[in-house]
């Protein structure tokens, strides 16, 4: 016979008490270790817990206060040692880890000297847009589990991690949690809604803005007046000293270039022709 599924007022309770000991075992490891590793105790903190609680068959400390116990998606045996590993490792890491692939995403995107300026700019944004929502992702998921029930953490419900009582719970109709659900979801959607409209907002600013430099007289790279100036391959002025300084992509398009293309331009001044 199975045990009954965890309520979501139950899981929330051990959630909470879970944060709460993983934040003083944080602080507790900030303090031993040099200031430059400071933020890495979070993390380490939450693996450490949750190694010599759940990775050894053990319930944690809220769950033990809440009197709920990790199964499976069949409900009936405990997760399996990579589930509950894959499991730790995603809710300590995956954050981070998802915002170094967008940032390296963003970096393969500006070197491409094949993708259009505007293209280009619209990847970039686009990527920007992802990053912002990430910790969105993780906040609707939680609204839906004030709503539906089943783990607050996204990483153990994608890695199969339910919950169920084994001990008895009086069942309850948790309305109020049903409405921090609603408030919840709500409040992250209007937050994705925002960073999605800014990113178009950017889009049509960034399609504006070569226009508006390229009339200029100053150098967008050093924002001083154009001396000497030199043209790229993409078509845009600057000074001679940023061309051939630390420059090596152009700062209005991000298209790639070398020195030896760079062309220097001996009897143009900028606003001197139109």
């Amino acid at each position: 016979m199975a045990l009954p599924t965890a309520q979501p007022a139950e899981v929330l309770r051990a959630w909470q008490k879970d944060d709460l000991y993983e934040k003083q075992l944080a602080g507790s490891l900030a303090r031993l270790v040099p200031s430059h590793h400071a933020s890495k105790a979070v993390p380490v903190s939450s693996v450490l817990y949750k190694t010599f609680t759940t990775l050894k068959d053990l319930q944690t400390l809220g769950e033990e206060y809440s009197g709920i116990v990790q199964v499976d998606d069949s409900f009936h045996k405990l997760p399996s040692f990579m589930s509950r590993l894959s499991s730790i490792l995603l809710s300590a890491f995956g954050e981070n880890l998802t915002r170094k692939i967008l940032n390296h995403l963003g970096k393969q995107v500006e070197s491409n000297a094949y993708l259009k300026p505007k293209a280009q700019n619209f990847l970039m944004v686009i990527l920007k847009s992802l990053n912002n929502i990430v910790p969105q992702i993780e906040t609707i998921h939680r609204a839906l589990s004030y709503i539906n029930g089943g783990p607050i953490q996204i990483s153990k419900t994608v890695t199969g991690i339910n919950y169920v009582h084994v001990r008895p719970a009086a069942a309850a109709y948790y309305a109020h949690l049903r409405l921090l659900g609603i408030v919840t979801l709500l409040h992250a959607f209007i937050s994705c809604g925002h960073s999605v409209y800014q990113a178009k907002k950017h889009i049509d600013d960034m399609a504006d803005f070569p226009n508006e430099v390229d009339s200029s007289k100053s150098c967008v790279a050093c924002l001083e007046e154009i001396v000497n100036p030199c043209v790229l391959q993409c078509g845009h002025l600057f000074c001679m000293n940023c061309c051939y300084g630390g420059l090596e992509t152009c700062p209005l398009c991000r298209t790639p270039f070398t020195k030896n293309t760079v062309v220097p331009l001996m009897n143009y001044w900028p606003g001197k022709m139109k």
